[in-house]
């Protein structure tokens, strides 16, 4: 099967070709032993199939940041795969002077490349007309021009990649050492670079590589490289970086020709559309307050306009339930099912909707040009916590799984900034927060008056802690800036991409991956964890004593009528619930947490979802609806109420408003995840900082969620 690589700068649709080449056959892994995000896909072609890998998205082969030095090892086979069959480098039509420096430098590589010469309609709306048939000519490899986002030239770029296949690729000797300091400089690398221990160079291009790449970044993928470039090199860093400036403008001259030649502009007949909204959406007073009712509409949709699909799951999960209890005589293994995978299921079930809405406005964003400016407008924000607006996309996939988004850190150069964008990325509420906080405002909060009698309390009450989290972040990160990890504040390089309407088929497909993600990664783990926690609060089984039973069986003989005898009946059953999980292995547990967490309203059923969850935050969800669902424990009578939640039964007279905000703060603040730990531990190569993490953040959520129980109780709010 060839291996076809697809690389290209940020913002230049190649994520979106990636999706109208691979469709819903992509994956997301990766690559082996380094901690950047490699997708892959298959496409049918004729009878056959191609492997498509996209490739990080970076300005340049030189390895200046990670994603630019694993983009040039998945390139010449540095990382133990095969060197590619072809290339698709996807250039953004109206800005190929900054898109040829990586079309150039990978033709220099020898492989058989095909430019995808995609916007092309934003290009010809600016009045730019590209003649691509002579820029082909110029450059050697096939030109195509595209519309990925509508599949406007997919089938041309098909048959180009094609026919670059049956050439054999050549070493191409292009590019040649602008002057004879550099000359000598790479001449000098060569010749002594396997003394040293690095690679031969069997061009100067591959020796202009090694001498212009970063040290650090080398030694980061290939230990032991970045000291060997040193020596090797003899240079000082500032003459390295003298000799790089030199090559790159000699560089970029060959590609002002190029553009001039084979690039024509005629003068707009009117401001473009993109200046004209980013005038009003950039704007230092109205940009911020209109970046907030964004992010605030996006959470009302999330938990107002998902009720009634959450409502209909319940009621299905609700009633296969009884029928599975109807049709299964009473015994164990009904009791696991029904219980346990049942009650599982509809625990991840129940959530999807939730899910869905969350990553479809996300995408919607992204799609549209809109997150970039974002990530502009929040630079100032995070600039109070000594970060630079690159951090935005880290800790803005935080908000999805904290494992991508600390992942995602690598991507930022400076190791201070690195460092603490990690240490602060578990404060942001990550999807499997979602469900803990969906379970407290539709438990205790649903019958609250919508604020000004339109906006959701609960969807309020949640945008409160996905700002609480962001807010603990910037104060967090500033005082780690200002002792762990000093260092000056990096600037923000940042593209816009002009405003585009969203692909459907693009945004689709993205929120299918996010919802089969939820499902197939987190739901087994919910499932089985459910299983397990059943058989905990259910072994060893415990009776009721004897003279317990006995008092509350003479209240049901004392009943003079039938309802009353039917309520003494259910006192007796909760009673003996209560007394069986109490004396469970999981009450066990919760008993020995009980006086830890009681100062924050807390009791020992709570303390099992505690445990539970820090496998996995979502976890909480099945462990509170089999705890609360057996019983309800000891203060309940016949008016409390229950309310169904993930297939499991809540009694909620102990899960008041007060301590259901005390849960919130906590969750939203402790890291309760062994993934996110160890994750840490990966990144930052050692166990000292997730340690740290773990310990500061779970102290701090005791101190707040302590602070907001005290606060609530001295205003009477009980």
């Amino acid at each position: 099967m060839p291996e076809i690589a697809l690389a290209g700068n940020p913002n230049t649709g190649k994520t979106t070709l990636f999706n109208a080449l691979t469709g819903s056959t992509a994956r997301v892994g990766n690559y082996p032993g380094i901690t950047v995000e490699r997708r892959s896909g298959v496409r049918q072609v004729g009878d056959g199939q191609w492997s498509i890998h996209d490739l990080p998205g970076c300005y340049s082969l030189l390895a200046l940041s990670p994603e630019e030095e694993i983009a040039h090892q998945a390139l010449t086979g540095a990382l133990g795969n095969p060197r590619p069959n072809a290339v698709i480098v996807v250039l953004d039509a109206g800005n190929l002077a900054r898109n040829l420096l990586l079309l150039m430098q990978i033709c220099d590589l020898g492989l058989p490349t095909v430019a995808a010469l995609n916007l092309m309609d934003e290009a010809s709306a600016r009045g730019l007309s590209i003649d691509h048939e002579g820029l082909s000519a110029a450059l050697g490899i096939p030109c195509v021009p595209m519309v990925a986002r509508r599949g406007e030239g997919v089938d041309a770029l098909e048959r180009a990649v094609q026919q670059a296949m049956q050439v054999p690729p050549v070493a191409r000797q292009r590019w040649q050492a602008p002057s004879p300091e550099l000359a000598a400089a790479l001449t000098a690398l060569r010749d002594r670079g396997a003394a040293h221990g690095l690679p031969p160079m069997a061009s100067e291009f591959e020796a202009c590589w090694w001498l212009f790449s970063d040290p650090e970044t080398l030694e980061a993928t290939r230990p032991g490289a970045g000291a060997a470039l040193v020596a090797a090199s003899g240079l000082s860093p500032s003459a390295r970086a003298a000799l790089r400036s030199q090559a790159t403008e000699a560089r970029f001259a060959d590609i002002d020709r190029l553009v001039a030649q084979h690039v024509s502009r005629a003068p707009p007949r009117r401001r473009p559309m993109t200046e004209r909204i980013d005038s009003v959406l950039l704007n230092p007073v109205g940009g911020p307050l209109l970046f907030l009712l964004v992010m605030g509409a996006l959470f009302q949709a999330v938990f107002a306009g998902v009720t009634p699909a959450v409502d209909a799951i319940d009621s299905v999960m609700a009633a296969i339930s009884g029928q599975v209890s109807q049709w299964m005589p009473a015994s164990v293994l009904r009791d696991v099912i029904v219980d346990g995978v049942l009650a599982g299921i509809a625990g991840t079930a129940v959530f999807v909707p939730q899910i869905a809405v969350l990553f479809l406005g996300i995408a919607l964003l992204e799609d549209s040009g809109y997150l970039a400016r974002a990530a502009l407008m929040t630079d100032r924000l995070l600039g109070r916590a000594g970060l630079p607006g690159t951090a935005f996309v880290p800790l803005l996939s935080s908000f999805a799984c904290n494992v991508p988004g600390i992942m995602a850190a690598r991507a930022m150069p400076s190791p201070s900034d690195r460092l603490v964008t990690i240490l602060i990325a578990p404060l942001m509420s990550c999807s499997a927060r979602l469900p803990v906080y969906t379970l407290v405002t539709a438990t205790v909060f649903a019958d609250a008056a919508p604020v000004f009698g339109v906006l959701s309390f609960g969807g309020l009450l949640v945008l409160g802690m996905y700002g609480l989290g962001l807010v603990l972040a910037l104060l967090v990160g500033a005082v780690l800036r200002r002792t762990v990890a000093r260092g000056p504040r990096s600037g923000l390089m940042l593209e816009l991409p002009p405003y585009r309407m969203p692909s459907a088929r693009n945004v689709a497909l993205v929120v299918w991956r996010r919802v089969r993600q939820f499902c197939l990664e987190t739901g087994p783990l919910i499932v089985a964890l459910t299983v397990v926690l059943w058989a905990l609060m259910t072994w060893p089984r415990v009776e009721l004593p004897a003279a317990t039973r006995a008092a509350l069986e003479a209240d049901v003989a004392a009943a003079v009528d039938a309802p009353g005898r039917e309520r003494a009946q259910v006192r007796i059953d909760d009673a003996a619930s209560a007394h069986a999980l109490s004396h469970s292995a999981a009450g066990v547990i919760g008993h020995a947490l009980e006086p830890v967490i009681a100062p924050l309203g807390f009791d020992w059923r709570i303390g099992i979802g505690l445990v539970g969850s820090f496998a996995a935050r979502e976890v909480l969800i099945p462990v509170l609806g089999r705890v609360y669902g057996r019983g309800g424990g000891e203060g309940l009578d016949e008016d409390a109420y229950q309310r169904q939640v993930g297939g499991a039964l809540v009694g909620v007279s102990q899960l008041t408003p007060l301590v259901g905000v005390s849960l919130m703060i906590f969750f939203a603040v402790a890291m309760q995840c062994m993934s996110t730990v160890a994750i840490i531990a990966r990144e930052t190569r050692s166990w000292r900082w997730p340690v740290a993490a773990l310990l500061g953040l779970n102290a701090l959520a005791w101190v707040l969620a302590y602070a907001a129980r005290q606060l609530g109780l001295a205003a009477g709010w009980s």
